[in-house]
């Protein structure tokens, strides 16, 4: 799960998301060589902080944060992210946690200034060769 139990992220393409990961174990026994995978789309990077958990004991919680790197060409909207962890004393435990890919401000400014060059240029071509 996550700290404050949100399952959602958000981030611009080509960026990189942190997003804090809680391992607990909630059984008797501890749980050694916790190692974390996921499953991303394609061209997605994750990598984690840190890579694996030598123990958990039992009743206690881990920290990990997963640092998420959408790709580049990444179109803006939701995806989902599958987090893995497996130990050898346990089953896989798994947590989707969704994505979304917000549209980087560059183009509405980009947008904007296009707008503004495209009316700029209408108030010059009027004025230079108006109503005669």
């Amino acid at each position: 799960t996550t700290p404050d139990g949100r399952l959602n992220a958000n981030g611009t393409a080509g960026g990189t998301i942190a997003r804090t990961l809680v391992l607990a174990n909630n059984g008797t026994a501890p749980l050694t060589e916790v190692k974390l995978s996921e499953t991303a789309p394609s061209g997605w990077k994750v990598t984690y902080e840190p890579p694996t958990v030598a123990a958990i004991a039992p009743g206690e919680a881990v920290n990990v944060t997963a640092n998420i790197a959408p790709a580049g060409s990444a179109v803006a909207g939701d995806y989902l992210v599958t987090f893995r962890a497996t130990a050898k004393e346990s089953t896989n435990t798994d947590v989707q946690i969704r994505v979304t890919i917000e549209t980087s401000i560059l183009w509405a400014i980009v947008g904007i200034l296009l707008i503004v060059a495209v009316l700029a240029g209408l108030g010059w071509v009027f004025q230079r060769y108006g109503r005669r």
